[in-house]
């Protein structure tokens, strides 16, 4: 059985059990592999607290477990455990640029606004699943977008209005 681990604000893996013995984890370091329903601790798996802490009793701490992220191994449980085994509160919510990206799509440019909208999506979701470095990702990105449709709809509307004033100057001046 191959196991995923959560390390450095992360997750590694698959990794064996002999691998994993190697690495010196402790009975607080959060685990998950596909029979499991969510990330818990290794102490608290059989298998592993047999092999790799000789039959220790099962962590004092109680488990790390997200039910999101069950059958998911690129996501990161929730609440990780700190020092001690206390609960960490997982990073604040990206912001999602939602608003604005709807704004861009109505007001000035379809296709930028269209792919701000999008990605801005994808932000809340991906943070309710824990993988905050995606909602980070998809947070720039739906900036970026935005920005973009934004910036540009400001310069065709100049160069339109540049034109404009030509156009009326040109007719004046055949007068």
């Amino acid at each position: 059985m191959k196991y995923y681990i959560h390390v450095n604000n992360g997750n590694a893996g698959p990794y064996t059990v002999d691998e994993l013995r190697k690495m010196n984890i402790t009975t607080s370091t959060p685990v998950w592999n596909e029979s499991m329903s969510g990330w818990t601790t290794a102490g608290e798996v059989p298998e592993l607290q047999a092999a790799l802490f000789g039959a220790a009793p099962a962590s004092q701490y109680p488990p790390v477990n997200d039910a999101t992220a069950a059958g998911a191994p690129g996501y990161a449980p929730a609440y990780a455990p700190g020092a001690y085994g206390q609960q960490m509160a997982p990073p604040p919510c990206p912001k999602t640029w939602l608003v604005e990206s709807i704004l861009v799509t109505i007001l000035c440019c379809l296709p930028f606004g269209v792919a701000g909208i999008v990605k801005a999506s994808q932000v809340e979701s991906l943070y309710g699943r824990g993988d905050y470095a995606g909602a980070e990702r998809a947070s720039r990105e739906a900036g970026k977008w935005t920005k973009i449709g934004f910036f540009i709809s400001l310069i065709c509307s100049a160069a339109y209005l540049l034109l404009a004033l030509l156009g009326v100057f040109a007719g004046l001046a055949d007068k």
